[in-house]
């Protein structure tokens, strides 16, 4: 597995800082967030990626994957990220998000998806770029790996496969769904984040009683030590993504500097000595 971490919050980190910091987590690279608002900006890809490579490299390490904003040929500077990523020798990228639309829309999002795929197909054969569907829950096109799994199956495997998420399959897979899952999509899983997620009681007044939380790895509902198992069995070797994703709201606390970066470092400690 090629053990990287997540950049977005260590968003407020220029490429030297940032470069510092990863190296003190042991992994081998960086998950790097080039979309709006991320370390670098889509329409300055040529200019600003270098620095984080360079950067990155003095530390003795990569640039895993890029974490994009993509979802067709039509996303503005989609070929440029693709681009630059084939120039820096990064091999996968995640693509973006398709929101639902509300209830009713289900078949005609899935068809607009796959359309948009099917666009965006040749570039990635062309470039040698594979990229991760993300399975995010709530209301997304593709909460889950097996509905993931039914809208890449169709697509050629070196351009397109799941970014299998445990801490959001958990929480829509609940005691062995998202294990099935897994099973069903296991071929074509091609990335893997790890954050773990926790239902808990929400404020009065707030909506419905239950809400989710980040939590670290160990606390979480996702059977992580389980999901390592079935990693080995299925010989996974592409891009582990550890997310912490400690701040804002949807954490268990807003976690800031130190802090943050020592609950990233508990975390990735306990993931390594799991069996």
């Amino acid at each position: 597995m090629q053990t990287c971490v997540f950049s977005k919050n260590f968003q407020d980190l220029d490429a030297p800082a940032l470069a510092r910091v990863i190296s003190g987590f042991g992994v081998t690279g960086v998950d790097l967030t080039v979309r709006g608002g991320g370390h670098v900006e889509p329409a300055k890809v040529r200019e600003d990626l270098p620095r984080f490579r360079d950067a990155l490299g003095e530390k003795g390490l990569k640039i895993t994957m890029f974490t994009t904003e993509i979802t067709g040929v039509a996303t503005p500077h989609a070929r440029e990220v693709i681009e630059a990523a084939a120039r820096a020798g990064v091999k996968f990228i995640k693509l973006g998000y398709w929101w639902l639309k509300g209830w009713g829309h289900l078949a005609e999002q899935e068809a607009e998806v796959r359309k948009a795929l099917a666009g965006l197909e040749p570039v990635l054969l062309e470039l040698g770029v594979t990229a991760g569907y993300h399975t995010h829950s709530g209301d997304c096109v593709g909460p889950n790996a097996g509905h993931v799994f039914r809208l890449v199956e169709d697509r050629n495997p070196k351009a397109f496969g799941v970014y299998y998420d445990i801490g959001h399959c958990t929480l829509e897979g609940g005691l062995s769904a998202w294990k099935l899952d897994l099973e069903r999509a296991a071929e074509r899983v091609v990335m893997v984040a790890v954050k773990n997620m926790s239902w808990v009681r929400n404020e009065p007044g707030k909506g419905r009683a239950w809400t989710w939380r980040v939590v670290p790895l160990p606390d979480g509902l996702a059977d992580i030590p389980a999901f390592v198992k079935l990693l080995k069995g299925m010989k996974f070797a592409g891009p582990l993504s550890f997310h912490s994703e400690y701040q804002g709201e949807w954490s268990f606390r807003d976690l800031k500097g130190e802090e943050l970066m020592d609950q990233t470092r508990k975390d990735i400690d306990w993931f390594k000595k799991l069996p």
